[in-house]
């Protein structure tokens, strides 16, 4: 019998999840109706042995290395190749499922027209859910293109992004070209998620379906950021817009350039070091630049299947708002610490061939 959902865990050093991560899964409702394609991107820390042996116990599962270390979507790509199931889930093994979480995502799926979904993210050492701090979902985009905080005044029912991992029907993540390869790491959700919204389609949180991610935490705990993140995520959020705008919202490459800049001079008066500026933003622009073949390539792509425009998609999800705020409040409170990483050399993707950072 098919699988009903594949779930494609991408890894990489990620050790000390995974007895917790395993566990919750295999007392999953539906567990013996699911795949589990666990892709390791060459983890240094042992976590690759866990997981082949763990793998090795499992009628339904199956460890996947990709022999390099690709980001997380070109990781979900190289899993969703051989994935079986009717539905995707999307995710790192930093989670773990309440017991019918699987089935709630199932069962919203398979009686809703909607095809993208996720679940209610909770914090990881709790299930008390507190709807400030903890994300239901992206319900915009702001001035700059940015992502936008929930408000009580939203309507949570009409979100534009996932608030944790996607849960997607297998035939719309094929039709709108999977994860983008190029993307590395940071922004990937958001990409797909105006692609989503592009190809005509919505995307539903499950309420009824609640996983523990390790990543939700409260807004007001110190930021960290280094010259790698900031790196992609500037370009990443070029990238997005230059690929999936094709009217008035470009205008928001400017205004986010225009942010990226006054961002990257209070990181370099943070780190203390001029390089940051170069790193950040001349690099990240560079960068976008060097890929312009492949974002009219892309744009092309999108055209085949788009059916909404910018102005539809400004009427249901821009915001007049900032959506950077609590970055600036963190700022201020000389909460952010910038911490000193390299960028990583150039590599190939192992799904296209193609050079990605």
């Amino acid at each position: 019998m098919e699988p009903i959902v594949t779930l494609v865990v991408v890894s990489y050093n990620c050790k000390e999840w995974l007895p917790r991560f395993f566990e919750s899964l295999k007392q999953q409702t539906i567990f013996p109706r699911c795949e589990v394609l666990l892709v390791d991107n060459s983890s240094k820390d042992g976590t690759a042995e866990v997981c082949a042996e763990e793998m090795k116990s499992w009628s339904n599962g199956r460890f996947l290395p990709t022999g390099g270390n690709y980001g997380f979507g070109g990781g979900c790509n190289f899993g969703a190749r051989q994935a079986r199931g009717k539905f995707l889930f999307f995710m790192n093994p930093d989670v773990w499922f309440e017991r019918d979480c699987l089935e709630a995502l199932v069962r919203q799926a398979e009686s809703a027209p909607v095809k993208a979904f996720f679940a209610l993210e909770m914090p990881y050492e709790s299930e008390a859910f507190d709807p400030a701090n903890h994300s239901q979902g992206v319900p915009g985009f702001d001035i700059f293109g940015c992502m936008t905080a929930q408000s009580t005044k939203e309507n949570l029912d009409r979100l534009f992004a996932p608030g944790s991992f996607f849960f997607i029907e297998r035939d719309l993540f094929q039709k709108i070209g999977q994860f983008d390869r190029e993307f590395f790491v940071y922004g990937e959700e958001m990409d797909m998620s105006w692609r989503i919204r592009i190809a005509g389609e919505s995307i539903e949180v499950v309420r009824a379906a609640h996983l523990h991610h390790a990543g939700a935490t409260s807004s007001d705990e110190a930021a960290r950021t280094s010259e790698f993140r900031r790196f992609y995520a500037n370009r990443n959020q070029i990238l997005l817009l230059a690929k999936n705008a094709h009217g008035p919202l470009l205008l928001l490459i400017f205004t986010h350039i225009a942010l990226i800049a006054v961002e990257t001079l209070a990181g370099a008066i943070l780190a203390r070091n001029i390089s940051f500026i170069k790193a950040t933003f001349f690099q990240a622009l560079a960068d976008c630049w060097r890929l312009r073949g492949y974002i009219f390539e892309e744009r092309r792509r999108i055209r085949g299947y788009r059916r909404r425009g910018d102005l539809w998609i400004a009427r249901h999800f821009f915001r007049f708002t900032f959506g950077h705020w609590q970055d600036i409040k963190r700022f201020l409170k000389w909460k952010i610490e910038v911490q000193k990483s390299p960028l990583p050399a150039s590599t190939k993707s192992p799904t296209t061939g193609n050079h990605q950072p």
